[in-house]
């Protein structure tokens, strides 16, 4: 993937962050690889899942990662302090997607195992965060087993129209550039039609029905002015912000069985 000069470094304590994650492979119909962080605690906890964008496909089972301090934001010791949880941090190949046919679907499989088979994780707090190609298939995810997640961050992400009444029932915080130029914020416009929609057009559809839905857009400019980046990548500030991590530990699902 081409990576802009202005896109996002990871900070110099992600190496370290990254390390208290462990390694595993989950073989179904395919290889999944991944990473998981677990928490120093014996009570019940969230389970957090976080799915990279298109820039850390692989099987490396680093880049996910590695890349950016997104993906270990939750593991930092004073989060952990306040909202301790498992963090799942698998990995999608070059050749496949977030698609319930391929990664995502292994992926769904390999929740349903470990929420099966470890005790301290709260199957009515399942948490799903990504960020582009990882909050499309974060919200693929969330339309195929809505059961399955108690809310969502989607960053900088985009999802097709089908099945937007299911989105309505599951807390989501969409986070979006209103200049990002590779995933737009708004798909649909004057006389194009898309079959996606961006973040701007999921909040407009869904804000009057969804019990719960809420949406960050940075203006025009800002990420570069502020944090010197690609307007893409908005995992900078939600990775920092401690209002989006507050209200997705707040929401519990309705999980059975």
């Amino acid at each position: 993937m081409y990576f802009p000069r202005d896109w996002d470094k990871p900070s110099p304590e992600n190496e370290g962050l990254c390390r208290l994650f462990g390694y595993g492979v989950f073989e179904d119909q395919g290889k999944l690889p991944y990473r998981i962080f677990e928490p120093e605690t014996s009570e019940k906890v969230p389970l957090l899942v976080y799915l990279h964008g298109a820039d850390a496909f692989g099987n490396d089972n680093e880049a996910q990662l590695a890349i950016h301090d997104i993906g270990t934001c939750f593991a930092r010791p004073e989060r952990q302090r306040e909202h301790p949880c498992f963090i799942l941090a698998p990995q999608c190949t070059q050749k496949s997607r977030w698609s319930v046919r391929s990664s995502g679907g292994r992926l769904l499989r390999y929740i349903d195992k470990l929420i099966s088979e470890e005790n301290r994780i709260d199957k009515d707090r399942i948490y799903i965060y990504g960020y582009s190609a990882g909050a499309i298939g974060s919200l693929r995810l969330i339309k195929e087993r809505p059961e399955l997640f108690a809310a969502a961050v989607p960053i900088c992400g985009a999802t097709e129209k089908d099945k937007m009444e299911i989105l309505e029932e599951i807390p989501l915080w969409l986070v979006h550039a209103v200049d990002d130029e590779i995933v737009w914020a708004s798909f649909n416009s004057g006389d194009s039609q898309s079959a996606l929609m961006g973040s701007a057009e999921i909040y407009s559809m869904l804000k009057e029905k969804a019990a719960d839905i809420r949406y960050t857009e940075y203006p025009a400019g800002f990420m570069k002015e502020k944090y010197g980046v690609n307007p893409h990548c908005t995992w900078v500030p939600a990775a920092e912000d401690e209002e989006i991590a507050s209200w997705l530990f707040s929401h519990a699902g309705k999980r059975t069985g």
